[in-house]
């Protein structure tokens, strides 16, 4: 299966276990959770390429039957098996060691690979950390691979077959039978299994023992049985020339028995509990140490032959004897043919006995309890959290099997069992649908073992074990949320209203700064989730939905983790695993930072290979930052602070004065609630679909920055995307003229004009006047702030010609320009601006904003007609008495409006303002030849007279 894309492979040197970590530079502060990340470095290690790699190497486009499909995610996570067990494996041989308390020191931590004492050292404290946080990943993944296959098992695979049907069987045909006839017996081996696996990746047993080997005083010799008590028993004999066995209950052997009568006086293994004495303590040392090694070769699922090859060794065979009959959950290793199943539940029996009554120390107690499938003999040398879940499941496997003998052995085995007593596992932990969810919560509450049980990784795996990743899953995200949300609201995580989140323990979760943690238990919920859609598990409603949208926090969590690092192009391949509407918001959310055209259109690439529906992400981004801002509910605030006159009565040159740079002093700085919605129209504009909904959100978003008096916001919207780029790129039908100063915004007319294909009204849904209605309607917002625009520019043209005694002639070249860019933007605001076909507005924004901006912009419109027509031409003067006959007509909508809001009085002054300054210019015969006399076409065209106002003393 070909990827979605390639990822790069990083240099070691920049990316690995031991570099230095990437600093997360987000470019804007968009949800909250950077300054949650940025409490701790960001770590992007190789692992995090690797991890993306293997997921979209098997995980994308699934094909196949479900079993191929399940086959394709099994093989997934395999290969993150064996890549975090690989990486433990190095790491580990590049861990510094200290030679001593080896044992000890593994013991406490309770983890494989955490075998040594590290040095004070802060670097080799961080190193240990590293060690034992990828350890237990690759144990996490490695129960994983062997768990999942058999809880996601197809049909056929159900229901295993038995075909051997003789009545003679050996023993691993007993076990086979029984494991096909239980299946919570063959989860509990698995589980088994698992933990012998991560005990094996512990220290050397040599080196567990090493410590009591040391306290036997012994050298390096390890064979020869009890040396220190064989030494004092000569040594006895010769001093009082005794012959043969020492008789314990010889009145005169005991007492010159070297000033002791507790030391045993035979060397045979039952000599310490047939006589009730004891060792040398340099024996009995040893002797804890033989012990302790097979209990270390039982935990860690040895083979028989390795058992027998490490007591050879030391001359101690009779002890693999011993351990034979059935040394764990692998009966198969050394098959027992004719095998007679009440031996084995006396055996077992026997064993039980030996663990309670007999033994000379814990160890061998502990041997014998785990054969006999015990609890208390082997919770008495336990350590950590995985040494007692192994105890309670041999325990309840061993139990098991011993009642399947029973039921089927025979009457032999029947009465076998009823001879001898033995520990019942399965009666001791009751209810057994939920043995595992009790036993790991009564792990979390004992005194030896809730420390390293409440450690995130634990809790995922006992979550695994108890087979309740569902709730686990959920209770992470509840956790993520909440760490989210602790310093403001998040939107990419949000706080959801789950029943009895209030008493979910966050400190058991992995939080949003542990990266590793959030990968792991990432990738863990996309396998379980896409399993139970290949088993047909459909959380689509109701309370289903809301547990299905908190565990999906986890993945969002990750993704925004990714984007901090600076790995976007992995942004799409976690998205895709969302789903619903969560898809294209967690997009929006982690690549509206994007800016540059080519990474678009990359990341859009990437969508497209991964599946995922471009027109429903670039659709969705608008919406998504809109509802933030809450558009639909924000009241009209610019009826207030829309204020662009100054106070006070017009001037004879400048008319009322119009504040300068009344957008802002700096004209790029917008906030950053308006610029993601900018940037979300930016990606709607790169998808050549969607025009109704292009303009409708164009509209809407006018609407809001108006509201609010954005007018930066504004500005920038109408630069970034304007009108005549969404007509070009999304309806090909209408030509639409080049920019050009003749032209201006008059690409509405190209629009309005143009003969629509009756395919792309039908792709609109919409009747082609309600089109060119809903189009007018962007035409005329954007026509108001390039109005607008053109206003403030002339404002501070006319500021510096008031400033200066002499202006450049290229100050009046781009006075003239602006004003003649402002003239054709104001003919749709002085014309039918926002009103319905009926003259009245659409709606209550439309109204408002009319009330807001048609008075204040007229006025200042009129003020930079005067300055124009007393700087340049008398001809703007002439226009502006043009304008006055144009409102001043019956039925005027801009009358109306200065009437509604009580300015009428301050549009006669402006206009008087004007016509005084027509009549001054025109009397002043100097100042009329500085202004020209020729008649220019607009005049002609317009029959306008300039004579008309020279006004004679």
């Amino acid at each position: 299966m070909a990827p979605a894309f390639d990822y790069p492979a990083s240099p070691e040197s920049s990316r690995s276990e031991s570099s230095s970590p990437a600093q997360g530079t987000a470019v804007d502060d968009m949800d909250g959770l950077e300054t949650t990340y940025q409490e701790s470095t960001l770590r992007a290690g190789e692992e995090v390429d690797y991890f993306a790699a293997q997921l979209d190497r098997y995980s994308t486009d699934l094909t196949g039957s479900p079993a191929d499909q399940r086959a394709q995610l099994f093989k997934l996570i395999e290969s993150y098996y064996a890549y975090t067990r690989k990486r433990a494996d190095d790491l580990r041989q590049r861990q510094p060691r200290k030679r001593s308390s080896r044992s000890a020191s593994w013991k406490k931590t309770g983890s494989a690979g955490m075998d040594v004492d590290m040095t004070d050292d802060g670097a080799s404290s961080n190193f240990s950390e590293d060690v034992r946080r990828v350890e237990e990943e690759a144990q996490t993944w490695d129960l994983l691979r062997r768990i999942l296959p058999l809880r996601h098992r197809g049909q056929a695979a159900a229901q295993l077959r038995n075909t051997d049907d003789s009545s003679t069987r050996t023993r691993g045909q007993w076990w086979n039978e029984f494991l096909i006839s239980d299946s919570v017996a063959r989860e509990r081996k698995i589980v088994l299994e698992w933990l012998q696996s991560s005990a094996s990746h512990g220290p050397p047993i040599d080196e567990v023992v090493s410590d009591l080997q040391r306290n036997a005083e012994r050298g390096d010799i390890v064979a020869h049985g009890w040396l220190h008590t064989r030494h004092k028993i000569k040594l006895q004999k010769r001093v009082n020339a005794y012959q043969g066995v020492l008789d314990p209950h010889d009145r005169a052997a005991s007492q010159a028995h070297l000033a002791s009568n507790t030391l045993v006086t035979q060397l045979d293994p039952d000599a310490v509990t047939r006589q009730a004495r004891k060792l040398e303590p340099q024996d009995d040392s040893f002797e804890s140490a033989i012990w302790l090694g097979c209990y270390e070769m039982l935990r860690r699922g040895c083979s028989m032959a390795e058992i027998r090859d490490w007591c050879a060794e030391r001359t101690e065979l009779w002890r693999a004897a011993s351990i034979a009959p059935l040394p764990l959950s692998n009966p198969e290793d050394e098959e027992q043919p004719d095998f007679d199943p009440s031996s084995l539940v006396l055996w077992r029996r026997m064993c039980y006995a030996a663990a309670r009554e007999g033994g000379t120390g814990r160890y061998d107690r502990a041997v014998y309890g785990l054969l006999a499938g015990d609890l208390e003999s082997v919770e008495a040398v336990c350590k950590s959290w995985d040494d007692f879940l192994f105890a309670n499941y041999n325990a309840l496997l061993r139990t098991q099997f011993d009642s399947y003998l029973v039921k089927h052995g025979g009457d032999s085995a029947a009465r076998a069992a009823q001879q001898f007593p033995s520990f019942n596992a399965v009666l001791h932990h009751s209810d057994p649908t939920t043995v595992g969810k009790r036993l790991v919560a009564k792990l979390e509450t004992g005194d030896e073992t809730r420390n390293e049980a409440l450690r995130p990784v634990k809790v995922l795996q006992g979550a695994i074990v108890a087979n309740d990743l569902d709730r686990y899953l959920l209770h992470q995200g509840v956790a993520l949320a909440r760490h989210a949300n602790r310093n403001q609201k998040s939107k990419l995580i949000p706080n959801l209203e789950i029943a009895g989140r209030e008493d979910i323990n966050d400190a058991k979760f992995f939080n949003l700064t542990d990266h590793d943690g959030l990968r792991l238990v990432a990738h863990v919920l996309i396998i379980i989730s896409t399993l139970d859609r290949l088993a047909g598990f459909n959380r689509d409603r109701g309370a289903m939905q809301a547990q299905q949208h908190s565990q999906e926090h986890i993945i969002a969590a990750y993704i925004s983790y990714l984007r901090l690092a600076g790995l976007e192009e992995m942004v799409p391949l976690y998205c895709s695993k969302l789903y619903g509407e969560r898809v294209y918001e967690t997009l929006s959310r982690n690549l509206i930072h994007i800016v540059d055209n080519d990474a678009r259109i990359n990341q859009l690439t990437i969508m497209k290979k991964l599946g995922i529906d471009l027109g429903e992400f670039v659709k969705t981004q608008p919406a998504i930052y809109l509802e933030d801002v809450e558009d639909d509910q924000a009241k009209c605030e610019a009826k207030e602070v829309f204020k662009i006159l100054e106070d006070g009565p017009p001037t004879l040159k400048y008319g009322r004065i119009v504040k300068p740079d009344f957008f802002g002093e700096d004209p790029e700085l917008v906030d950053q609630e308006d610029d993601l919605i900018i940037r979300a129209m930016e990606w709607l504009l790169m998808f050549p679909e969607y025009f109704v909904e292009t303009c409708t959100y164009a509209v809407r978003i006018y609407k809001y920055f108006f509201k609010r008096a954005r007018l930066r916001a504004a500005r920038q919207f109408a630069e970034r995307v304007p009108g005549r780029e969404i007509l070009r790129v999304k309806c090909p039908h209408a030509p639409v003229r080049p920019i050009d100063e003749e032209s201006g915004p008059g690409w509405f007319d190209d629009f309005a004009n143009a003969d629509l294909p009756l395919d792309f009204l039908e792709a609109c849904r919409m009747s082609k006047d309600k089109l060119v209605n809903l189009v007018r309607r962007v035409w005329e917002l954007e026509c108001l702030v390039r109005a607008l625009d053109s206003i403030e520019t002339l404002s501070s043209l006319a500021g510096l010609s008031r400033e200066e005694t002499s202006t450049s002639r290229e100050m009046w070249q781009h006075t003239g320009k602006e004003v003649r860019t402002a003239k054709d933007c104001m003919k749709p605001i002085l014309q039918t601006w926002l009103l319905g076909p009926n003259e009245e507005p659409e709606d209550d924004d439309f109204k408002a904003l009319r009330q807001a901006y048609l008075p204040e912009t007229v006025l200042a419109y009129i003020s930079c007609l005067q300055f124009v027509g007393t700087a340049l031409s008398r001809d703007n003067l002439l226009e502006c008495m043009e304008l006055a006959a144009k409102i001043a007509e019956k039925d005027s909508n801009v009358a109306d409006e200065f009437k509604k809001c009580g300015r009428m009085k301050e549009l006669v002054e402006s206009f008087a303002s004007c016509s005084k300054a027509l009549a001054v210019w025109m009397s002043d015969k100097k100042l009329g030849s500085q202004m020209g006399s020729s008649s220019s076409k607009k005049m002609r065209e317009s029959g306008w007279s300039r004579e008309l106002w020279a006004v004679k003393p």
